[in-house]
């Protein structure tokens, strides 16, 4: 497994992002889908598209049946369908949705992801209705639509409310109505988005827990790289590089006669196990939707070369949802881990400084009430553990008797981000506290970084509303 680049200052990147069909990854899905980047269809991908366009034009010609276009769908399989119009009717019904809209960015992230898809050349749709959904990504276009309505088995609610908000005066042929919605592109998109966000918030709060070192004083030893080199899998190993980098320089306690070496609390000492899992959980979740967002996986998938159509179950998400609910598992170990040294830090018999940090104890609480704020935090990323994939359900009179539920998960994960941020956020609150009380700056290659920037935090260390710290060091987490 490859080991993760943790992140750097942002770059210029190109101003287009190319949909070739095989390469599209998530950290230019989400330039486009937040940094509004143009995007232009590869020549390969738009000859894929027409050849199996060809081919579903070949196949009907033959009059063989073509499930969705000479077909009904899912129980209705079995009606032949004639006539014009049947694609349009499709989407229409299609298109029951409810609940509250998606975000902006999500809704330009599926559309990204299932022209890329279609790239991929298992579609077949009309060419006019390629362009069109390029168009709308580059002309700023984004549609309305709902979060409910996908089992996982495809988001065909979500691809239908963008499909009619491309149509205008576009002529469908028949296949084009399931041609377009067969596909996971919207959960596929939405967890591109989070593997980017989750990566990022990787990288800060290993920072803040570099951060938790120095101000601790704690020793480095359980960072050792031979401690991490066999055996316990690249996620820990590459955290422990990282947390050396950030450290290298960094001053560590003298401890008194009583101390045995490296013994320092499992919330420091096991940074590498715990945040190591994390990191492998990420690189899964990157793995799954790097495939998925190049996946030719309509059903029934169109071979161009000879004319065939394969019925299959690829746009079932269960990978999807597998590896969305591990990664959100992952993160209610390391969201208890970071709990855990915020309460370390505000002990004054592991830290030498004042209890809780306060100014004066006893008239002074300091920062007593972080410690709740934390672990209420940890606690709501814990609850939402339960795992997706274990659920199912059975619709269409059986026909479809299996469920991913991978939007779900997607959405569980989206709800962790939030109290994740607020607990990191929360730990560089007290470390910073923590490393002025003792009247150090910190001396390692990252962390002195890290607390130059945080430098607006307000200094008083006296009691006081602690709320509004809590707000900036967000912010300096987000301009990371």
């Amino acid at each position: 497994m490859r080991a993760r680049r943790y992140r750097t200052p942002r770059h210029i990147v190109a101003a287009v992002v190319t949909l070739d069909g095989v390469s599209l990854t998530p950290a230019a899905l989400e330039r486009v889908a937040r940094g509004r980047e143009a995007v232009e269809l590869a020549p390969a991908a738009r000859e894929r598209n027409e050849a199996a366009a060809r081919a579903v034009a070949q196949l009907l010609a033959r009059g063989e049946p073509l499930y969705g276009a000479s077909t009904g769908v899912g129980a209705l399989s079995g009606r032949e369908v004639t006539g014009d119009g049947h694609a349009l009717r499709l989407l229409r019904s299609h298109a029951a949705g409810a609940g509250p809209l998606l975000a902006p960015d999500v809704v330009r992230a599926a559309m990204a992801a299932r022209a890329n898809q279609i790239g991929a050349g298992g579609a077949g749709v009309t060419p006019a209705l390629l362009d069109a959904l390029v168009s709308a990504l580059n002309g700023g276009v984004t549609p309305a639509v709902h979060a409910y309505g996908s089992l996982g088995t495809g988001d065909l609610t979500a691809l239908c409310e963008i499909a009619l908000s491309l149509v205008g005066d576009i002529a469908l042929g028949p296949r084009d109505g399931l041609g377009f919605i067969s596909s996971n592109a919207v959960t596929a998109g939405h967890a591109a988005l989070l593997a980017v966000d989750v990566a990022a918030l990787l990288d800060s709060w290993l920072a803040v827990a570099a951060l938790s070192f120095e101000a601790a004083g704690a020793g480095r030893v359980a960072l050792d790289g031979r401690l991490h080199a066999h055996g316990r899998g690249p996620g820990q190993a590459a955290v422990a590089t990282r947390m050396r980098e950030q450290l290298d320089g960094a001053w560590t306690r003298e401890r008194g006669p009583g101390y045995v070496l490296g013994q320092d609390p499992l919330a420091f000492r096991v940074v590498p196990q715990v945040d190591g899992v994390t990191h492998e959980a990420l690189s899964a979740l990157e793995r799954t939707v790097t495939g998925e967002l190049n996946l030719a996986g309509e059903n029934a998938l169109v071979v161009a070369d000879p004319p065939l159509a394969l019925p299959n179950g690829n746009p079932h998400a269960a990978r999807l949802a597998a590896a969305l609910d591990g990664l959100r598992g992952a993160l209610a170990q390391s969201a208890s881990l970071i709990a855990a040294r915020v309460s370390t830090l505000l002990d004054a018999a592991l830290t030498d400084l004042p209890p809780f940090l306060a100014h004066d104890p006893g008239p002074d609480s300091g920062a007593m009430m972080l410690e709740y704020t934390a672990h209420d935090a940890a606690a709501e990323v814990r609850s939402l553990l339960a795992p997706v994939s274990a659920q199912t359900v059975s619709v269409a009179r059986g026909v479809e008797s299996h469920a991913s539920l991978a939007p779900v998960a997607a959405r569980r994960l989206d709800d962790a981000l939030t109290p994740m941020r607020v607990l990191v956020a929360t730990e560089l609150v007290v470390a910073v506290r923590a490393l002025r009380l003792s009247g150090r700056e910190p001396q390692g290659a990252g962390t002195r970084a890290l607390f130059a920037a945080a430098s607006g935090l307000d200094p008083d260390l006296r009691d006081r509303e602690l709320h509004p710290d809590v707000e900036s060091a967000l912010a300096v987490l987000a301009r990371r």
